[in-house]
């Protein structure tokens, strides 16, 4: 039985169809979205229709087999060559749709030509670009509400500040270019912090590490190693044999650290992962939320730890935030400064990192004081106050010496008149004594 929040992405889902052909169903990582695509195929099987489930990996597809009966489940890029050789398909529902911008997904969906569903935690592409195989987006719950409603696991997110500076990072097409960024994360001082973080925050926890490159991945595993850390690296060139066992001996706990490139971000379901490392920095909201999200499998008295070495938070914000994707243009990323304290704030006491700009941390009560744009407005602020101050001063200086020089002008003006009005000696020698004059006696001859 589907859970309320499932069933009602599910009938809102049929009713979309009905006018739209290509539906697209939003929700978080790990809220269960292969139930509703069992609830569909199994509805549209008992009308006879021929439903096609893609995907791009062959663990999701081999997830999806464990749990749906009843239609063909196959790999995009075996479908696109294959097509049409297994019969007519009425319905097409596509797995991890962030990626279903590729070439692969477009042709197969033109030649059958019929309705589709996708399912997605973040209904944009890779590269930031809208789903264009989705006519119609439905939001569904998010992330924080499934926490609250005991269905995701609850987290705690740090960003250990370290030695990470990206503005020499080129870019290659909406992401930072792969080589650059491995030479920054290569940087030995950061492996050093690495270790220390991984020791202070998830000591003893099954572990997912997300490193740039193939190259990078390897080093981290080493580095674990050599640390008395057991990690294994594995990437899309390991052998599918090997690839699997490495993730039956990780779910076992042989290994405490599985270190990857771009392989274990989509839809991979690990209930033993407890931590997640992210180690690349990207500009992909998707590829950021995909990864950080995969140690919240709930268990029982799990509280997952994220932690973010470079800072991708600070760039999207918290990945079980709600957000809102439609099939329109979208801001490519929110804060490209990356700068703490614009979408997202880390505590100064216990170092959790929690979204918005509040004061007092909402996981142990410590007032942070102002942000720094709160400090730059308030000197903004100020300095505007200042200069008024000063501009009114001058207009209060300006209008003082008028009326000053109105004085005088008058008072020159009452001491002729005063000496006007007299026509003897003895009277101007008087005003000159009044007036303190040295020698009234010259002033009044001369007057």
């Amino acid at each position: 039985m589907l859970r309320l929040y499932q069933q009602e992405m599910y009938n809102k889902a049929r009713e979309e169809l009905k006018t739209h052909q290509g539906v697209c169903v939003v929700l978080p990582c790990r809220s269960g979205k292969s139930y509703i695509m069992k609830e569909i195929v199994d509805s549209a099987c008992k009308k006879g229709s021929k439903v096609l489930i893609l995907a791009h990996r062959n663990l999701l597809l081999n997830q999806h087999r464990k749990l749906i009966e009843n239609c063909r489940i196959a790999s995009v890029f075996t479908e696109v060559n294959h097509l049409g050789e297994n019969g007519p398909v009425d319905l097409i529902i596509i797995d991890e749709a962030h990626i279903s911008g590729a070439e692969s997904y477009h042709k197969v969906c033109d030649y059958y030509g019929c309705k589709r569903v996708l399912f997605t935690a973040t209904a944009k592409r890779l590269d930031n670009k809208p789903l264009d195989l989705a006519d119609v987006i439905i939001n569904g719950i998010s992330g924080d509400e499934l926490i609250k409603e005991g269905c995701v696991a609850p987290y705690e997110l740090y960003a250990p500040k370290i030695d990470i500076d990206l503005s020499q990072a080129k870019m290659s097409g909406a992401d930072f270019n792969v080589e650059d960024i491995t030479d920054i994360m290569m940087d030995k001082k950061i492996y050093g912090d690495i270790i220390k973080y991984y020791h202070k925050l998830a000591e003893g926890k099954q572990t997912i590490a997300y490193c740039t490159s193939i190259k990078h991945s390897k080093s981290v595993c080493e580095l674990f190693n050599e640390n008395g850390i057991k990690a294994v690296h594995i990437d899309a060139t390991t052998p599918e044999k090997e690839r699997l066992k490495v993730m039956n001996d990780f779910r076992n706990g042989i290994y405490q650290v599985l270190c990857n490139c771009n392989l274990i971000s989509e839809g991979i379901t690990v209930p033993e992962c407890d931590c997640c490392l992210l180690l690349r920095p990207t500009q992909s909201e998707s590829l950021y939320i995909q990864q950080a999200c995969r140690c919240l499998t709930p268990k029982e008295g799990k509280v997952a730890v994220i932690i973010d070495f470079v800072g991708n938070c600070f760039a999207h914000g918290t990945p079980t935030e709600k957000r809102i994707y439609s099939t329109e243009n979208m801001v490519k990323i929110r804060n490209s400064s990356r700068k703490p304290e614009v979408i997202c704030r880390e505590c100064s006491h216990c170092f959790r990192v929690y979204r918005g700009n509040d004061r007092i941390c909402p996981y142990c009560g410590e007032d942070n004081g102002k942000t720094r744009k709160e400090i730059e407005d308030d000197k903004k602020a100020e300095l505007e106050r200042i200069v008024a101050m000063q501009k009114q001063q001058k207009e209060e200086e300006k209008e003082r010496k008028r009326l000053e020089k109105q004085q005088q002008a008058l008072d020159a003006k009452r001491k002729r008149m005063e000496v006007g009005m007299v026509n003897d000696f003895g009277s101007l020698v008087k005003i000159a004594k009044e007036r303190g004059y040295k020698n009234p006696a010259a002033w009044a001859r001369f007057v």
